[in-house]
């Protein structure tokens, strides 16, 4: 089962997401789904309604993790699954850290919504080098979490590598790309 947009934004109201946080995941999503929507007309078979549901749910529990010390993918993840969306819950467990295990032949779902999430510092839309120079200042707490950060860089490049090298654009054009979609 697959909750629809309209249902994920009444969960986030339901959740008490705060507005900014709402309107990350809507712009996460709108640079997931394109992206989908794109690799669909390569010939990938990727879920857009998954997608779409992922992008807008991923920070469901972020503020009650925030409180809690909790990893909010986890609850999140946790939370879609006692709700019954077991494939939501699959992709939003790994829009911070990706499974290891993922098939490295194909692009997935959880790849998709990682890497549009990665791109999008609140509300904007940034290359993978400024949201990762955000995260550094605002997470690099000691030596420990700065190495965590790069490694989520690493594999972020890793997953931009592998999605662009199926599009017609490259990475860098993303954000002139979803300016002019929003104007529409």
């Amino acid at each position: 089962m697959i909750p629809n947009r309209t249902r994920c934004l009444k969960l986030l109201e339901k959740y008490n997401v705060p507005q900014n946080i709402v309107k990350h995941s809507l712009v996460v999503s709108r640079i997931a789904v394109f992206l989908a929507t794109e690799l669909n007309k390569k010939g990938h078979n990727l879920n857009i309604q998954e997608i779409e549901a992922a992008a807008l749910l991923h920070d469901i529990k972020k503020m009650d993790s925030l409180k809690t010390n909790t990893s909010h993918a986890h609850e999140a993840g946790r939370l879609m699954k006692e709700l019954g969306y077991d494939e939501i819950a699959k992709i939003v467990e790994q829009h911070v850290f990706l499974n290891e295990n993922n098939d490295s032949s194909k692009i997935l779902e959880e790849e998709v919504v990682n890497y549009s999430d990665k791109r999008v510092r609140h509300t904007k839309v940034v290359t993978l080098k400024e949201r990762f120079k955000d995260l550094r200042k605002r997470y690099g707490k000691d030596k420990e979490s700065i190495k965590v950060i790069n490694n989520l860089e690493r594999k972020a490049i890793q997953i931009e590598n592998k999605i662009f090298s199926n599009l017609p654009f490259k990475p860098e054009e993303l954000c002139k790309i979803m300016k002019r979609r929003n104007k529409h």
